[in-house]
């Protein structure tokens, strides 16, 4: 038992990192069960030209804290990080800030077809690499819908039990057309901008009024890696569930979704990670799996490495959805907040600029 809840421990550990990665110096409660500093990367090279996805996210594990039960990821500064063909031709990605390392697109070179390495030097002069990676084509997605629909989760509560919680939500689902003659692995993931309201008092009518309607980028909303293969749908067009927006505010949500064509070890490697992230720690869970990414020290074999480097082509799309359709939603009642809506203070990287789609 003790060695299954020290894997469980260093599971969480990786899966919060990675879904966190954009963040990079955050605090979450968890105990690792290892003194040692692991690096951790987060990456992927695509076949477009936008720095935005065609970046390195290098980071390390803390120690453990037991006094405030907190382990902190540390942003990796001043490594040269590369990436490289077959035929030897670098890629040179540049820092940005907080440990981000990123494609700048006259640096670009990437395109379908090709193998891509990533490799890493720390400014200890320790080295890293990844196995190549294959830049396979992906699919268009054909359409995008949505489904408002009840969910049953079972979680813990706080006497540890396991109970049934009851949430609402808007399923969000991919059509995807599958070629034939070939095997296919798909990856997920979200970008999603919703409207809010605010309540303006009247102003001296010779001012400029006060923006009242905003938008919030929240990022990618998804909570697991979405991924699939094409082993009971080659050949034909398929549905596959992405995400689930939340319904909350009564109010129109853009979900924009990024369709990314991946390797059968990257989609192995995602797969293992739902698999874990799934576990409720009941007696009827599998056992853990080792979850091995593509990246090794060239400095030191033993050193463990934690996440994946991945190449992927990337096609993308959107939908709205009017929230207000289906509300008056379970909980408390929603408030229209007081003030200039850019300023409030409730959601994240807001703007008075109309996003496209609304």
């Amino acid at each position: 038992m003790r060695e299954r809840t020290g894997y469980t421990n260093w599971f969480w550990s990786l899966l919060l990192i990675l879904l966190t990665m954009q963040a990079c110096v955050e605090p979450f409660e968890l105990e690792t069960g290892t003194e040692n500093k692991l690096l951790v990367v987060d990456g992927i090279i695509t076949d477009q030209n936008r720095p935005d996805q065609n970046k390195v996210t290098l980071s390390w594990t803390a120690p453990f804290n037991g006094e405030d039960r907190t382990v902190l990821t540390q942003p990796v500064y001043g490594a040269v990080v590369m990436v490289r063909d077959a035929q030897n031709n670098t890629m040179q990605l540049t820092e940005s800030e907080y440990g981000v390392y990123v494609l700048s697109e006259r640096e670009f070179k990437a395109e379908a077809g090709k193998s891509y390495t990533l490799y890493i030097r720390l400014p200890d002069g320790r080295e890293y690499e990844s196995r190549p990676e294959l830049l396979m084509p992906v699919p268009a997605i054909q359409s995008i819908n949505y489904e408002f629909k009840e969910f049953i989760n079972v979680v813990k509560n706080a006497d540890e039990a396991l109970v049934e919680k009851r949430t609402v939500g808007f399923e969000v689902k991919v059509q995807v057309q599958d070629p034939e003659e070939q095997d296919n692995y798909y990856r997920w993931d979200t970008e999603g901008v919703f409207e809010y309201f605010s309540a303006i008092e009247e102003t001296d009518s010779t001012k400029k009024p006060l923006p009242s309607l905003c938008w919030s980028n929240m990022g990618s909303i998804n909570t697991k890696a979405a991924t699939s293969d094409d082993r009971l749908v080659s050949g034909r067009l398929f549905e596959h569930a992405v995400v689930v927006v939340p319904a909350d505010i009564p109010t129109k949500y853009r979900i924009k979704i990024r369709q990314y064509s991946i390797s059968p070890d990257a989609f192995e490697f995602w797969r293992l990670f739902n698999e874990q992230q799934s576990s409720v720690g009941s007696i009827f869970d599998p056992p853990p799996a080792q979850i091995k990414g593509n990246l090794y020290s060239k400095t030191n074999p033993e050193e463990q490495v934690i996440g994946y480097f991945g190449a992927s082509s990337l096609t993308e799309s959107y939908i709205v959805i009017p929230r207000y359709l289906h509300a008056p939603f379970p909980g408390i009642p929603y408030e229209v907040p007081q003030g200039d809506c850019r300023y409030i203070g409730l959601y994240p990287n807001v703007t008075d600029v109309r996003p496209e789609g609304f």
